[in-house]
């Protein structure tokens, strides 16, 4: 640490002293590294004691180190936790690569890959622009030649795709291509897991191919816990710092420096091994002494009191130099001008200051970080007096921290110790201010061009707010601010907010105040957007029971917390949960608006949905037919709401066999919304996704094929490549490419849409066992019949258990299974099968559905043991399921 503050006599240098165990505990560390698997040096202590000075001590010994002609360089950076963005993983590694770049030019192609793969996924409505990259990113590279970032055409032909590139890309594409061929299958929160060991491999690549070693300082570890220690285990808020440190094996030393030891072993015994943690206590008299002495202070009774009123903390002994320089400038110190004990250093610092560093000082405690032009706005406001061209003067105090870029930052000692002295009032005043000017930065946002710099500025406005504004004033507040950065899917940022406000809400406000289920409902809304729907659902649930308490029943609020929670519900898989909620909202809005209502039209087009995905094809017909009335009647023929309404119907006519009734309506939805909303826009992908399931009904692949592979580049660019709906289409074209008798390009299909849906929709989902279901029959058609069993017998069960024992979906998978079992001569036990399933399809849809003449078809065949004959010249007919997207309003 230094001890040493900057001087205000220029020509007077202080040496860094002291501190030679640690510095000879780095040094033999640093001469060994590749001796371990990994080395971890950790230095703690409490708040002062010189921890922060020591880290920036140690970066000049490796300066040293490659100016000396050694025969390999060490490549070093640091970065500081107090930074409260940089505590976010993903943040983190944006910065480490970033300095590492800039600094030593080193390429972190998988980890920028793997990063603009992730923001493309959680934000699909912004396209990435190239000049957010430096000039040799792989990403801007990519961009120059392709018009957009979409990952699941690039990635996949990652090497192919190298090729096209600078030549330097083609040895890393060749040894990490099955690495990132994977990305575009993983879910954003995957990709999130994963970001550390992308951006290790990157820099363990660099270091193997170099033969350099690196050392990384991170400064202020314990803030990775604020606000955080009562959530989860301990060690959990790390793990990802872990996972970073495991894949950089031998070549890195990490420095960290915090007030606690790490308690890694309570997670791996292992890690003991690695561990050297070292207790940074008191300054010895002799080190403080010397301190003094090179500082200038020669007065033996002045050094005696220095060293016993600082205690051996070395911030108390810098403040105290300080105030020795600020009285030398004036007068000759004595021991009377300083205080005995570390309580009384601030009180004498104070004493000393003139009236305009100390105005200037309190004001610039309230802020965490300030620039230049910041100071010079702060003190113009509060008239502090003090000059706008000493800003370097002021900021030689040794409290006072610049980094390389100009931000400027307090000790927090000292911050605590001025906004304790000073009136409550103008600190409150100065947080007022510092909201305002945060949040005018926040104005009028692009949510396709949402700056780092916008997200620092939430998060310091959300800073001041919390001291600025009572809790329902912030909870407003919070709400208009955070949700341009809600649309561009910056959910990660703005979750932890929701999440602080929720508790503050809950302490001030009481668990059952109306602000309370707000921020509920919309924290729910957040985790559903990630996927989280198990953490969803509770809050939704408690949201729903505070509007029910404290509304009345018709609010609209309530009828907004239902729809969000049958809409979970629905994504789910759990029907029986949606129903009851999807009819309670459509009597509320009966009851509040008149029948021809659009709010009554969007609760009938949601309830017929609901209808139509349980397989009650009649009650959803009368449904959206009563929905399109009133559409028509009150918005007019060219609304994009009738396009809705017309696609859902001829989805419904389409599964319904009604394929002469479907086609117009699909055509005609389509003709409105490219007209309204232009080529690209999502629900464009949901009328093609559903008129390339018709085409394939009708036989018309060609044409199915070409709408299917627009529909995934469209959902690709808007909601991702993990998104439901992407899942959807990956099925589909799986089942064409069946149909098209290409097995092998069926299955990758399949195999992909079962893992999006198995890890985004959970494994006992519908639309699970839809996938299987085709697998099975795949697995059928091309003699691999034992394979196909297992797919078969898991998807009947997720669909009776799902959907009812009589759902089309559960006759299909009957169906398939009945084939099982005829094609491997076991006839009695496919005959009840096959009775069932038709049995099924009679009742559901009709005699004149395609599913009933198949069906027929394989009954009489099995019933009459003809089927060893017919398998010369036929085969049994294979339902193959295609999913659909129905939109809700």
């Amino acid at each position: 640490m230094s001890v040493c503050p900057t001087n205000f006599d220029e020509k007077v240098e202080c040496s860094f002293v002291d501190r030679k165990e640690f510095i000879e505990a780095f040094e033999n560390t640093f001469q060994n590294i590749g001796q371990k698997n990994y080395s971890i040096l950790v230095y703690y202590g409490v708040a002062g004691i010189g921890k922060t000075s020591l880290r920036k001590k140690l970066p000049t010994l490796l300066e040293k180190h490659n100016k000396s002609n050694q025969p390999t360089r060490v490549i070093w950076t640091s970065i500081d936790f107090a930074t409260e963005q940089y505590r976010q993983p993903y943040k983190f590694f944006e910065i480490l690569s970033s300095q590492l770049h800039q600094k030593y030019g080193i390429k972190f192609n998988s980890f920028d890959i793997a990063l603009a793969t992730y923001l493309k996924k959680i934000n699909p409505h912004s396209p990435l622009v190239k000049e957010n990259y430096s000039k040799d990113s792989i990403v801007r590279d990519v961009l120059d030649i392709c018009d957009e970032f979409v990952p699941v055409n690039l990635i996949p032909n990652v090497y192919s795709l190298a090729k096209s590139l600078p030549e330097r890309y083609q040895k890393w594409a060749l040894k990490r291509k099955e690495d990132i061929s994977k990305l575009p299958d993983f879910e954003p929160t995957e990709i999130y897991e994963r970001l550390p060991v992308y951006l290790a491999h990157d820099l363990a690549d660099y270091l193997q191919n170099t033969s350099e070693s690196a050392v990384i300082f991170i400064d202020t570890y314990e803030a990775l816990w604020e606000k955080e220690r009562d959530k989860g285990s301990f060690n959990s808020r790390d793990e990802w710092f872990r996972k970073l440190i495991e894949n950089i094996q031998k070549s890195c030393l990490w420095v960290i420096c915090g007030k606690e030891s790490l308690r890694w072993e309570e997670v791996d015994e292992d890690w003991k091994n690695y561990l050297d943690q070292r207790k940074i206590g008191k300054l010895p008299e002799k080190d403080a002494l010397d301190l003094l002495k090179q500082c200038g202070i020669i007065e033996k009774d002045i050094q005696n009191i220095l060293i016993e009123s600082s205690e051996g903390v070395p911030y108390y002994l810098e403040l105290s130099i300080d105030i020795y320089r600020k009285i030398k400038q004036k007068e000759q110190p004595t021991p009377r001008n300083f205080a005995k004990v570390p309580e009384g250093i601030f009180c004498r610092f104070a004493k000393y200051l003139d009236r305009e560093e100390k105005e200037t000082l309190k004001v610039l405690s309230v802020p965490r970080y300030w620039n230049r032009e910041l100071f010079k706005i702060l003190i113009e406001k509060f008239n502090t007096g003090y000059p706008a061209t000493s800003f370097s003067e002021l900021h030689r105090f040794s409290f006072m921290d610049v980094d390389e870029e100009g931000k400027c930052s307090m000790h927090q000692l000292m911050r605590k110790s001025l906004q304790d002295y000073q009136d409550p009032d103008l600190k409150k005043e100065v947080h007022n201010f510092m909201l305002d000017f945060y949040s005018n930065q926040l104005k009028d946002l692009d949510i396709k061009a949402i700056t780092q710099e916008n997200e620092n500025a939430l998060t310091e406005a959300f800073y001041h707010a919390k001291e600025s504004l009572e809790a329902e004033k912030l909870c407003e507040w919070f709400i208009s601010v955070s949700d341009p950065f809600y649309r561009a899917a910056l959910w990660q940022l703005i979750t932890p907010m929701y999440e602080e406000i929720l508790r503050i809400l809950e302490a001030e406000l009481g668990p059952q105040h109306p602000n309370v289920a707000t921020t509920l409902n919309n924290l729910a809304l957040l985790y559903k957007s990630t996927g989280e729907y198990e953490k969803a659902l509770p809050l939704f649930q408690m949201a729903l029971a505070i509007r029910e308490k404290i509304l009345d029943p018709q609010n609209p609020d309530i009828a907004s917390t239902l729809n969000d929670l049958a809409e979970l519900y629905r994504m789910m898989g759990r029907y029986d949960k949606a129903f009851p909620l999807y009819q309670k909202i459509f009597d509320i809005y009966e009851q509040m608006l008149s029948p021809q209502n659009p709010e009554v039209a969007m609760a009938l087009n949601d309830l017929a949905l609901l209808y139509s995905e349980m397989g009650n094809y009649d009650k959803a017909l009368s449904l959206y037919q009563r929905t399109l009335e009133i559409v028509e009647k009150v918005m007019g023929s060219q609304h994009q709401y009738v396009a809705t309404v017309l696609d859902n119907l001829a989805l419904l006519y389409s599964q319904m066999g009604c394929y002469d009734k479907a086609l117009p309506l699909y055509q005609r939805a389509l003709d409105i919304n490219e007209k309204v909303l232009g080529p690209q826009h999502p629900d464009i992908a949901t009328i093609l996704n559903n008129l390339a399931g018709l085409y394939h009904y009708m036989g018309e692949y060609e044409k199915s094929l070409q709408l299917y592979q627009r529909t995934l580049e469209i959902i690709e660019k808007s909601q991702g490549s993990q998104h439901p709906y992407f899942a959807t289409t990956l099925n589909n074209i799986g089942g064409l490419y069946a149909s098209m008798e290409n097995y092998e390009r069926s299955l990758q299909h399949y195999q992909r849409a079962l893992d999006i849906r198995e890890k985004v929709l959970g494994s006992q989902h519908p639309n699970v066992a839809t996938t299987l279901n085709n697998i099975g029959l795949l697995y059928n058609n091309v003699g691999y019949y034992e394979k196909s069993l297992p797919f078969y017998q898991r998807a009947l069960k997720i669909l009776e258990d799902s959907l009812g024992p009589e759902h089309p979906e559960v006759a299909a998978t009957l169906n398939n299974l009945a084939i099982f079992y005829s094609n491997i001569g076991k006839y009695e036990e496919a005959l009840p099968l096959f009775e069932r399933a038709v049995d099924i399809i009679e009742k559901k849809l009709g005699l004149n559905h395609p599913y009933f003449v198949q069906s027929m078809s394989n009954l009489i065949s099995a019933s009459g043991n003809l089927v060893n004959e017919w398998s010369q010249y036929y085969s049994f007919y294979g339902i193959i399921y295609f999913d659909t997207d129905n939109k809700i309003f």
